[in-house]
């Protein structure tokens, strides 16, 4: 009789232990889960404004991106598109009126993921960490675009028109700058992260 209780009670107690097992790995797993999708998520800041087409931007605006146009050697598209943040609209109120309709109300989420970022929004890409934006480099672009919304980010004033001429080059040199970074105006690896730091504190 005592061997019978004797092996009842350690079926009982394996079970026991069993059972417990299973309720804290599922109760671990669920946990974890849930913190790898929010991390996962990368989501940086979403940002907001107004698309103008070149051919009907405010004078002000056109005139800059004339400028880098012809810095950079480039004619002007009638079609290109220049995206002025909200905060920035006020540049504007002399020469434009939101009730005009020559602009577009546009939005951009910027998400990071280890080795890419990607925008989604008004305008869909993504751009690896590997892409060099610069002189010499890339100067025009999805890839300019994400440069001038980062740069917009962490407190520089500037449209994003996707176009990499002296004013997003000293913007950059000053972040890098700023940072500790080598100040070469050409945003590679070391620059792409440093904003990610920057923009996760």
């Amino acid at each position: 009789m005592f061997k019978k209780a004797k092996k009842i009670l350690s079926v009982t107690l394996c079970l026991v232990m069993l059972g417990s097992t299973v309720i804290f790995s599922d109760s671990f797993v669920d946990d974890k889960s849930t913190s790898e999708a929010v991390k996962d998520s990368g989501f940086l800041f979403k940002v907001d404004g107004y698309i103008f087409k070149y051919e009907n931007a405010p004078k002000e605006l056109k005139d800059r991106y004339d400028n880098t146009c012809k810095e950079l050697g480039i004619i002007p598209n009638s079609d290109s598109e220049i995206f002025v943040p909200m905060d920035e609209m006020y540049k504007y109120q002399k020469t434009y009126n939101l009730d005009d309709s020559i602009s577009t109300y546009a939005d951009f989420s910027i998400y990071f993921h280890n080795t890419y970022f990607e925008v989604t929004g008004s305008k869909n890409y993504k751009v690896y960490i590997t892409q060099y934006v610069g002189y010499g480099h890339e100067t025009s672009g999805n890839s300019v675009h994400l440069v001038q919304l980062l740069l917009k980010r962490v407190g520089y004033s500037l449209d994003a028109d996707g176009l990499f001429g002296s004013d997003t080059y000293n913007k950059v040199r000053s972040f890098q700058s700023r940072y500790g970074l080598n100040s070469d105006g050409v945003v590679g690896i070391g620059t792409w992260n440093k904003f990610v730091d920057v923009l996760k504190l």
